[in-house]
């Protein structure tokens, strides 16, 4: 009966064991002891027959049965092709998941683009100038931040009043990560933001405030 090796442990077992002990031993692997083939997953369970005790110790001397001879190498071969096979199927798994992996990961980023100034999802998609508008950067001056918001969220026309503006772009300094300024120093210094921001020509409004 052919035997063979644990490759991990060490352990060597007659063919019926081996399924008991890739149970127990969980990183197993097999090796027959007779021709030395490795085995992947349950390939061992077609590896039925073997060379025998004079063809391993003569090699090339050996002047056996060649038709016994001729039956070994073809098990041995197609032992080799199933390791094969199973490497090959492994390896366009782990191919399929990495792409897969790759295209979520896009599709998070893509999100992230169109949810960035503010969260407005909206102003991203029309083309407004979301750009000027850091989710993660922040200028120090409270007034340049202001300016940044008000660019970002106003775009190039804006029919808002005068108040809505402030509320929101305030809203977008106040809840910035970065921001270290209080709610009402924000507020103090959004008209003179807002005035720097017309200077600049960061933003240009549709009818008087």
């Amino acid at each position: 009966m052919v035997s063979f090796v644990c490759n991990y442990c060490q352990e060597t077992l007659k063919k019926p064991k081996l399924d008991m002990h890739a149970q127990r031993c969980r990183n197993a692997s097999f090796s027959c002891i007779d021709c030395s083939v490795d085995f992947v997953g349950t390939s061992y369970r077609q590896h039925t027959s073997c060379i025998t005790e004079a063809e391993k110790y003569e090699g090339k001397l050996y002047k056996g049965n060649k038709k016994n001879g001729g039956g070994s190498n073809v098990n041995n071969k197609q032992a080799s092709k199933s390791t094969v096979d199973q490497l090959k199927a492994k390896a366009e798994e782990l191919k399929t998941k990495t792409e897969a992996e790759k295209d979520t990961k896009e599709k998070r980023r893509r999100k992230d683009d169109l949810e960035s100034g503010g969260g407005d999802k909206k102003k991203a998609k029309s083309g407004g100038k979301m750009s000027c508008w850091d989710k993660t950067e922040l200028p120090s001056d409270t007034v340049e931040a202001l300016v940044d918001a008000i660019a970002a969220h106003v775009g190039e026309t804006s029919d808002e009043t005068f108040e809505d503006m402030k509320k929101q772009c305030v809203r977008m300094v106040v809840g910035h990560p970065m921001n270290k300024a209080s709610k009402s120093d924000v507020k103090d210094k959004f008209k003179k933001a807002l005035v720097l921001a017309l200077q600049q020509g960061k933003v240009k409004l549709a009818k008087s405030i």
